[in-house]
């Protein structure tokens, strides 16, 4: 079974949702029941493609651009437009023939019909424009964006504290691995060492297409967490059997014989 990354678990999508809830709390708020009614009456039901029943309120400039919940920002939809408009650019979108949603696909309006609900979407937003963001934060303004380098900070240190548990999975599923390739006792130092290097160094730079790996030996030792080891990460990376592993020849070695700076250059 594959696994499913949501876009809900990304750093990108916590900052986007931190920017909407501040926009969303700034922009003007004042869409009434009345409005909503004389929207349904206007457009006779959904503004995009005119069926019944519209039960949504689709933001035709969106709030994340500084959209305003207000009357002419504001039209009814159905939920299959709704759910197929998302965050486009609705003239854009209702004029796009290649999702199987579209207008033309899905609710077969002629190019003629399409442009009719263009012409009564404009009518109904006729002279709505949205502040900029400078605008609307005011002389608070400053205070957004401070917000908002914070949390791309806090969103960098998030991301830095997960690649360092990652990496510790990274050490453990390599020291389970290597187990596996062990039948009798417990794997050697030199045999994990091998290994880590090998699905955290080698093969990863084979994916990338990459024409060297260069590998420091302190780097090494340290997300191994090992403790005056450098002797032994040194031995592994510089011997024949890495190389018959790895598949690599012998590699360049740099810096003191045995010490954290020292790098192996292997070849792919």
């Amino acid at each position: 079974m594959s696994k499913i990354r949501t876009q809900t678990g990304s750093y990108a999508y916590a900052k986007y949702q931190l920017k909407r809830a501040l926009l969303e709390n700034a922009v003007d708020d004042n869409y009434t029941s009345k409005d909503r009614e004389e929207a349904l009456e206007f457009f006779g039901g959904c503004a995009f493609c005119g069926s019944v029943p519209a039960p949504r309120n689709d933001h035709l400039i969106p709030v994340f651009e500084c959209g305003d919940r207000v009357r002419r920002n504001i039209v009814p939809a159905c939920q299959p437009c709704d759910d197929s408009k998302g965050k486009k650019e609705y003239r854009k979108w209702v004029r796009t023939s290649h999702s199987s949603r579209s207008l033309k696909k899905f609710r077969k309006l002629s190019d003629a019909e399409i442009e009719k609900r263009i012409k009564l979407i404009e009518k109904w937003r006729s002279g709505y424009k949205p502040k900029m963001e400078a605008e609307l934060f005011g002389k608070d303004y400053d205070k957004y964006l401070g917000i908002l380098k914070r949390m791309d900070e806090l969103c960098a240190e998030a991301k830095q504290l997960t690649d360092s548990i990652k990496a510790r999975k990274n050490v453990a599923r390599s020291v389970r691995n290597t187990a596996v390739l062990h039948k009798k006792g417990e794997p050697s130092d030199a045999d994990q060492i091998r290994q880590f290097v090998l699905e955290n160094y080698i093969l990863p730079a084979r994916q990338r297409g990459a024409k060297t790996s260069t590998v420091n030996a302190g780097d090494v030792h340290d997300q191994m967490w090992f403790v005056k080891r450098l002797p032994n990460v040194c031995q592994a990376l510089g011997g024949e059997k890495f190389q018959k592993l790895a598949n690599v020849e012998k590699p360049v070695i740099k810096g003191p014989p045995q010490g954290s700076t020292t790098t192996f250059t292997y070849k792919l």
